[in-house]
């Protein structure tokens, strides 16, 4: 007997659903870290304050605002820091303030200069009015804080693959939790830019391999036939953990508390040392075979079983077997990709199509708090949509074809966003709609990757070429945050376009890769 079967002959109890709920919960706060820069380093909505207009209790958008503030033709908003000059009052004009001195004709429209006291649309505290990030020249800056980010991902996916084949799968899903709430709460109390910065990467790099570490730990503790349920309803609860971070962020409006309440719950994943188990197949590849059977003497009890003794001779037998198992050396893998076209066109195709998934998944996360509507909400719609499109990949994944399912889910969300930009302003529902299902559809090209990529390169070199293309695509992760900058500079239909565009290619390429078996 191999660890499948006694996991299979042990069924599925209480413990198992348990530990599996915990982990759950876990997965649910891993997705604060990767996304909460939408919310901390989110512009805002503000103009210059006019001397002569402006009273006591300034509005955003007074009825005078065109005629002392230039527009941007792009966004169609008031500038945020350029205002006419003021000249001396015409005596002919028309007064339409009750402040004299603000009168239809004193500012010269052919004359800007900047300001620097302001009037804010919202009643809301980011970086930008705390560090003094004003200006749309200093958009950049907010954009960065998303790119400083992912670099943190990027460096801390391989460091956090390493500490979970050292110390375990367990260890990293509570150290990486627990740092990351640490870390994410100092960083609500940085006094400038360049130290939240600072913290920014070190709590994403901290959080990077928590996702991965729990999945695993959830998956690997239930029987094979029941691992496409649990990793599914497991998965249901990371989008969950942004849109109440959302809630969060439109219920206190400001970012340093948001960030204290949300990465305290962080800091309870300590508790799982006393009973959670550590994984299974990590206990197994270090030939701690003791450890094993109490966990799985432990599942058996809960299902009121009892676990033969002859599991202990057969796991050690399983992990003979499994330690003659040897992973390909970094130049033999790259040997063998480029010593055949097949498989170095497999991986070309195959990292574009990563690439764009993260690029168009997490893109369209941060700009939906750039577009029409209240941010708060189209933040927890487009993060909330997920949890269905977990749910439809369930589905689709145990009745269609891999293949049809990528592609398919590829053109739905690039039609998506073609969709949002041709729809008339007139229809913002319709528009909000087709934005949602392109989020739905990329989720679902998203979770179909995985097995898509695992199923189309050979057996002998599989985990490696995931590996690989998956951090390819982490480009796309990379690039996702300088979408907002660009909808800024050149219109928010621009990054919108683009997703669309490379969601379609992508499709397109899917039917250029060989069958595969489902």
């Amino acid at each position: 007997m191999d660890l499948d079967e006694i996991l299979s002959n042990t069924g599925l109890g209480s413990y198992q659903v348990t530990v599996c709920a915990l982990m759950s919960l876990v997965l649910m706060y891993s997705n604060i870290s990767p996304l909460s820069y939408a919310i901390t380093a989110g512009d805002l909505k503000y103009r210059c304050e006019i001397p002569q207009c402006d009273t006591d209790n300034p509005s955003y958008n007074p009825e005078w605002l065109n005629q002392t503030i230039p527009y941007n033709k792009i966004t169609n908003e008031p500038y945020k820091c350029l205002m006419y000059r003021y000249v001396s009052p015409t005596t002919n004009g028309t007064i339409i303030s009750a402040n004299n001195m603000c009168k239809q004709g004193s500012f010269n429209v052919n004359s800007k200069k900047k300001c620097n006291k302001w009037v804010f649309g919202e009643m809301e505290r980011t970086i930008v009015n705390d560090f003094g990030i004003m200006c749309e020249e200093n958009k950049w800056k907010l954009t960065m804080v998303g790119t400083i980010n992912s670099i943190g991902q990027i460096i801390g996916i391989p460091l956090s693959g390493y500490i979970s084949d050292m110390f375990g799968r367990k260890h990293m899903a509570i150290i990486g939790s627990v740092t990351s709430a640490i870390l994410g709460t100092l960083k609500s109390f940085t006094t400038n830019y360049y130290s939240f910065l600072i913290f920014e990467f070190f709590e994403s790099m901290a959080s990077s391999g928590v996702y991965a570490a729990t999945f695993v730990l959830g998956i690997e503790i239930v029987g094979p036939k029941s691992r496409v349920a649990v990793s599914t309803l497991m998965g249901c609860f990371y989008p969950i953990g942004a849109v109440l971070m959302g809630f969060a962020a439109y219920m206190i409006l400001d970012w340093r508390i948001m960030l204290r309440v949300v990465n305290l719950p962080g800091l309870f994943t300590l508790g799982y040392i006393w009973y959670v188990p550590e994984s299974l197949r990590w206990l197994q590849t270090k030939n701690r075979i003791e450890e094993m059977a109490t966990v799985l003497s432990r599942i058996a009890e809960s299902n009121g079983k009892t676990l033969p003794p002859y599991v202990n001779e057969a796991l050690i037998a399983d992990s003979k077997n499994t330690f003659k198992k040897k992973q390909m050396s970094g130049c033999k893998l790259m040997r063998t990709i480029f010593g055949s076209k097949e498989i170095l066109l497999l991986v070309i195709n195959c990292s574009f199509s990563w690439t764009t998934i993260t690029f168009v998944y997490y893109g369209l996360s941060l700009t939906s708090v750039e577009m029409f509507g209240n941010k708060y909400l189209n933040f927890m719609l487009v993060n909330i949509v997920e949890v269905p499109a977990f749910l439809t990949s369930w589905y689709v994944m145990e009745h269609f074809s891999r293949r049809y399912t990528q592609a398919f889910s590829f053109f739905l969300s690039g039609i998506g966003c073609i969709m949002v930009n041709l729809i008339s302003t007139d229809y913002l529902l319709m528009k909000l709609l087709m934005f949602l299902s392109s989020k739905y559809a990329i989720t679902i090209a998203f979770n179909n990757m995985y097995m898509f990529t695992a199923e189309m390169f050979p057996t002998e070199i599989r985990m490696s070429m995931i590996s690989t293309v998956s951090m390819i695509g982490r480009l796309g992760l990379l690039i996702s945050p300088q979408m907002t900058l660009l909808g800024a500079y050149f219109g928010q239909y621009v990054p919108i376009l683009l997703f669309g565009i490379l969601s379609t290619i992508a499709g397109a390429t899917v039917f250029f890769v060989p069958r595969n078996k489902r």
